[in-house]
């Protein structure tokens, strides 16, 4: 009775949609998008009702199927003659499926298994590209259920990797594939599956330190309201990360209305979280290898140094730095953080300043710019703040050391420091150590930090280096007076961290475990002491 109910009210006064252009706006068409009468819906959300309660969900979705199956897929019906007839209205078709949708947990699974009889296609892959995109964007209680289902996934990311594709090879003209809208309803529709805060994300207050501004602060703080450890595994990276590659391609400011964290930065936080491992088996399998072609494709440095992560993230991340502000290229970026010849670092950097001239006197002043914040931000959280003695252990060909981190940090500060104000930067970088690891004539409280610095400016990294008598030590090309390296070294001094692992290890089987030190020739100390 309903199902008739439901077709003779259907038929006569189904309202019609326009006539649709190839390059019409999905998103245009669902903000107009205008609710069908409640006289067309009562029998089919009476149906539903009545399915439920008696179990019979599935042979409920499969009348319906039959009845009404144009606009269950926002498709005209068959044309006869030369006359061709319009598609149901875009609202009808929304409230239609939202009907079923919201019926039962199940029903979204029954709904994309129906089958057109004349072609044998399942449901999604029966309908439009036009009908994907609005269905892709339901809500249902809180959840945007059909993303999460794996035709309808494996759909999105392949429009995803078109798009990405698209704006690597176009010209600056380019026509998009997707709409920012839509982008920007799947991110919060994939925050909202994983149950994520989305309230406390848009409060999340992006704050400006007066001495380091770094937009790894911001990273955490999102991180902590993002991807509670409960819930972390639950997301969708792959939609995610494409889909926020795309709007960082497009200049795209804000990824919600009324939030203030930018696109870079909750793309960076993403990333990673994604290159984080978990011990809880994640709800979708992240395709790392396809994601980080999508972050060459885009040329996004930030997006792949996050995702990779360890010895190798800290070098692209610091090597953005460079391409930023030096114009260079991300290879000879790379090659002057990580290059055994600092030498050879000083003949690839001098050239890039040359013509670049100082009009004003206080243009040779140093002050930190934003880039050398962010250096100084990565030197107080790896290197000035460690506490253990296992941070120091370079077991783990990957893993992160306050000296890996010192090296790779001073290099980039060389790199993006002019050579005319050099020096004055040398004293203002001083002053600074000294006050975060309290140094005060020979003596810190930081003994851990000052072996670090030690071995980060005094000695070179590997052990066939300690040979060659034309390599600089990296504190002397920084411009670090010899006074100041002096009494960072006579702070940790009895610290075996401070030298080489290679070094301690000569040193203690050459003179055993005891009083290792007390013969031991701090030659890179007097060397730049005098």
């Amino acid at each position: 009775m309903l199902v008739g109910a439901m077709a003779s009210a259907v038929s006569p006064r189904e309202p019609v949609a326009k006539t649709n252009k190839k390059d019409t706006n999905i998103m245009d068409m669902l903000s107009s998008v205008q609710d069908p009468s409640e006289e067309l819906l009562w029998p089919v959300r009476c149906l539903m009702r009545m399915a439920v309660v008696r179990n019979c969900l599935p042979s409920a979705i499969l009348m319906l199927n039959y009845t009404i199956s144009n606009e269950l897929r926002w498709q005209a019906p068959k044309s006869r003659g030369l006359s061709s007839s319009p598609r149901p209205s875009l609202g009808f078709f929304l409230a239609l499926v939202d009907i079923i949708l919201e019926s039962s947990e199940e029903a979204t699974r029954l709904l994309l298994d129906m089958m057109v009889e004349e072609t044998g296609s399942t449901y999604w892959f029966s309908i439009d590209d036009d009908a994907r995109l609005a269905l892709c964007l339901m809500s249902i209680r809180g959840k945007h259920v059909m993303i999460q289902e794996p035709e309808v996934r494996v759909w999105v990311l392949e429009k995803l990797k078109d798009e990405i594709e698209s704006l690597a090879e176009s010209s600056y003209h380019h026509e998009t594939l997707i709409p920012d809208e839509w982008l920007k309803e799947v991110i919060t529709g994939s925050f909202c599956n994983a149950r994520c805060d989305l309230l406390g994300l848009d409060s999340v207050l992006i704050s400006s330190d007066e001495e380091m501004t770094c937009y790894r602060q911001d990273m955490i703080r999102i991180r902590d309201v993002l991807a509670p450890e409960k819930y972390s595994c639950d997301l969708d990276y792959d939609i995610l990360i494409a889909s926020l590659l795309i709007l960082a391609r497009r200049d795209c400011d804000s990824w919600r209305e009324g939030c203030n964290i930018t696109v870079q930065t909750l793309l960076n936080t993403v990333c990673d979280l994604a290159g984080r491992k978990i011990g809880i088996e994640p709800k979708f399998v992240f395709d790392s290898s396809k994601v980080m072609y999508q972050c060459a494709l885009s040329d996004n440095l930030q997006a792949a140094a996050f995702l990779v992560g360890g010895k190798k993230g800290m070098v692209i991340e610091c090597a953005d730095l460079l391409v930023t502000a030096l114009d260079m290229s991300v290879d000879d970026a790379e090659k002057a953080l990580f290059t055994s010849s600092l030498v050879l670092l000083k003949k690839v950097i001098t050239p890039l300043f040359n013509g670049v001239t100082h009009e004003k006197k206080e243009d040779s002043i140093f002050t930190p710019g934003i880039n050398h914040q962010h250096l100084l931000w990565l030197l107080d959280e790896h290197v000035l703040n460690i506490q253990k003695y296992g941070e120091f252990d370079s077991s783990n060909s990957q893993k992160i050391t306050p000296v890996f981190v010192g090296r790779i940090c001073f290099r980039a500060w060389y790199c993006l420091t002019r050579p005319q104000i050099l020096d004055s930067s040398a004293k203002w970088l001083e002053e600074w150590t000294r006050r975060k690891v309290d140094l005060s004539n020979g003596q810190s409280s930081k003994r851990l930090a000052c072996a670090a610095l030690v071995r980060s400016l005094l000695w070179p990294d590997e052990a066939e280096d300690l040979d060659d008598e034309d390599e600089p030590i990296l504190a002397a090309v920084l411009g670090f007076d010899g006074r100041f390296m002096a009494e960072l070294a006579q702070a940790c001094c009895g610290l075996v961290e401070s030298i080489p692992t290679h070094l301690a290890e000569e040193l203690m089987s050459s003179y055993g475990s005891t009083n290792m030190l007390s013969s031991f020739d701090t030659s890179p100390v007097n060397s730049i002491s005098t």
